[in-house]
């Protein structure tokens, strides 16, 4: 347990970096708009050769290795919520490049984060960690309702715009990541049988290609709207729904008694409470990005980190000062 514990910490703390440089990179790249394909191809095009993308990337490759190990030495239970503790690592880096201390509200929901997460964690005590072959009938279940799930929120996400499409994209991205991490459970079981068998393994393309589409969805649902309306539904939907999957899917254990459920649910509820708390806190905070009339990338609020860099590489975006999200 404390390999996969601290394994996901050091992946939380990778993954709000590269959260931080994508999201700024999403403001610098052509707008992917609301429809058309031709609108949606450049947005990617150009977000393949963006050096801040490129530099989150890498970030996001090493917390992913870090994520793997943990999943291979601890249950979904465990670490999905452990990467909820990407906010907290994004609140001292954004005081880090912004030159400023926390604000009243961040420290207290930072605190609120913390406690419920301990809450949480201490009274679930799920198991050994040790893989369990995935059950057939609750995957082909939870397959396709992640799947719908992702279809539905992304075509709805699609023909909004503002706010209310990034909240939609945001929870197809965490029920993309939810489904990322359940895949990523079940590579890391089947490689102790090799890495031939990994290799044939149809859950290793299964979750390249989700992986892939899953950094889709993000970008567009950081260049839709406000953080602050796509953050809070990534950060609560994909660890729910990873715990639904360790549960159904990988007959993970926790205590299930009247008290324990009541403990888990406080703790679980004070984690996504204090999550959309910390997206909305700091300078800033009561103002969403929106774009432009002309169709521009979304303009934001806040001092940016990489005023100096987007002077070079592209149109003056201001970074909203919460550059978080979690990673399957």
């Amino acid at each position: 347990m404390l390999v996969a514990s601290v394994a996901a910490l050091l992946a939380a703390a990778l993954f709000a970096l590269a959260t931080a440089l994508q999201h700024r990179s999403a403001g610098l790249v052509p707008d992917a708009g609301a429809r058309g394909s031709g609108r949606l191809i450049a947005f990617i095009l150009g977000t393949l050769r963006h050096p801040l993308w490129i530099m989150g990337t890498l970030a996001d490759v090493g917390g992913f290795g870090l994520h793997a190990l943990a999943l291979r030495y601890g249950p979904l239970t465990l670490v999905q919520p452990l990467l909820v503790s990407t906010l907290v690592f994004a609140l001292v880096l954004r005081q880090l490049l912004e030159h400023r201390r926390p604000g009243r509200n961040e420290l207290a929901w930072a605190s609120a984060l913390a406690v419920g997460l301990i809450l949480f964690l201490a009274i679930v005590t799920p198991g050994d960690g040790v893989a369990q072959p995935a059950s057939t009938v609750p995957t082909v279940l939870m397959s396709t309702l992640i799947g719908l799930g992702i279809a539905g929120f992304f075509i709805a996400g699609r023909r909004r715009t503002g706010s209310a499409a990034a909240a939609l994209l945001g929870t197809a991205t965490g029920l993309s990541y939810a489904g990322a991490a359940g895949l990523l459970k079940q590579d890391m079981g089947t490689l102790d049988r090799g890495v031939g068998a990994l290799a044939t393994s149809w859950s290793l393309y299964a979750l390249i290609a989700l992986g892939g589409f899953s950094l889709l969805l993000n970008q567009l649902a950081y260049q839709a709207g406000p953080l602050r309306a796509s953050l809070p539904t990534i950060m609560t939907v994909d660890p729910i729904f990873s715990l639904v999957i360790g549960v159904a899917v990988f007959d993970e254990h926790f205590r299930s008694g009247p008290a324990d459920l009541l403990g888990e649910l406080i703790g679980l509820v004070l984690v996504v409470g204090a999550a959309v708390g910390l997206t909305r806190s700091g300078p800033g905070a009561g103002t969403g990005t929106s774009h432009s009339p002309e169709g521009g990338p979304p303009s934001g609020v806040g001092s940016s980190p990489y005023r100096g860099f987007a002077a070079a590489h592209g149109p003056q975006v201001e970074l909203p000062a919460r550059p978080v999200t979690p990673r399957s």
